[in-house]
């Protein structure tokens, strides 16, 4: 599947087509709000099951117990809620982009892409939420979950800001990448 999205220096409504692989992470994310309502895990059996797809059970055990963490974490220092699409949907907002680049990017510790997406997140400890999101990746890399850290400039033009750029993103079933044409 092709998806062209263009982008140019006046930010608009944009939604992000999610891999299916990555559609129950950000669920965990999107399921907060009901489970602080609710205060019922249950809520979470559903994003762990269709992680399973993906994944060992004990991997997507572990992927949505740190997901969790870094969800409350985060929304505790933000002190208001993201902005999410519907549980379920392979469509993600911009926050959740954000912090899915910021997940992804991880790896390589505090870069500039991670610093960017965490400011536009309102991310005050970035330290501590890079190894939040360290230990998520790390356990995303065991499956066969697939998110392709963004460079900065992709970053950028996704998120509406810097030159005016094409973006194409390619998925199929194992591996979704985003190519930036100028």
């Amino acid at each position: 599947m092709v998806e062209a999205i263009s982008s140019s220096a006046t930010p608009g409504p944009v939604a992000f087509l999610l891999h299916p692989s990555m559609v129950p992470v950000i669920d965990v994310f999107r399921s907060l709000s009901s489970l602080e309502d609710q205060y019922d895990l249950a809520l979470l059996d559903g994003p762990e099951q269709r992680l399973v797809a993906f994944t060992r059970p004990e991997t997507a055990k572990a992927i949505v117990s740190d997901a969790l963490l870094l969800a409350f974490s985060m929304t505790r220092q933000r002190g208001r809620p993201f902005q999410h699409r519907p549980v379920g949907s392979r469509h993600g907002s911009m926050d959740e982009y954000c912090l899915l680049t910021l997940i992804g990017s991880s790896r390589s510790g505090a870069s500039d892409v991670v610093q960017e997406a965490a400011a536009l997140l309102e991310v005050v400890s970035l330290d501590f939420m890079v190894s939040l999101a360290g230990e998520i990746v790390r356990q995303m890399d065991l499956g066969a979950l697939v998110f392709e850290r963004p460079s900065l400039p992709e970053f950028r033009a996704m998120m509406g800001y810097g030159p005016s750029e094409e973006v194409i993103v390619e998925a199929t079933m194992d591996k979704a990448e985003f190519n930036v044409r100028n």
